[in-house]
This record gives C-alpha cells, structure tokens and sequence, in this order.
C-alpha cells in the first residue's frame, strides 16, 4: 500500500494551526496552490473556523490574510 499524500486543504489547515496566518503570496511557494481563497472556502466548508482579515503590503497593496479565530476544538474533521 503506498503513503496517502497530505493534500493541500490538510497542509494549509496545518499551517494555520501551528504557525498562525496566511496569505496568498506566501501560500503560493509553501504549498503550489495559485487559489488560496478556494481552499480556506473548502475548510470552511469542513466546519473549521478560518477569518479573513484586510492586510496591507508594504507596497500599500490590500491582501486578504487567513487566520484561526480561536484554538481548535474538533470543528469539521478533515480527511488526511
């Protein structure tokens, strides 16, 4: 039987919970996904509970920002 591969919904949500928030810009070479947006919709989907705050760059862009309201309490499980 070979490994099962964590898919990118398992690794962001991982990222979320251990190292706090995230954006697109740093999703891209962490995880390969080009739709950030499409996966937090998908966790949010599976129960958990992920905000969205405005964020400005340093070049004054506004970016949208994922983060973890509170810690996780065994909202929607997540198959791995």
């Amino acid at each position: 039987m070979t490994p099962k591969i964590p898919s990118q919904n398992a690794k962001i949500l991982y990222h979320l919970e251990n190292f706090g928030s995230l954006t697109q810009a740093q999703a891209l070479p962490l995880f390969a996904t080009s739709r950030l947006a499409a996966r937090i919709n998908d966790l949010r989907n599976a129960g958990h509970n992920i905000k969205t705050r405005t964020k400005k760059t340093a070049t004054s862009k506004r970016v949208a920002e994922y983060y973890l309201d509170a810690p996780q309490s065994k909202q929607g499980e997540l198959d791995l």
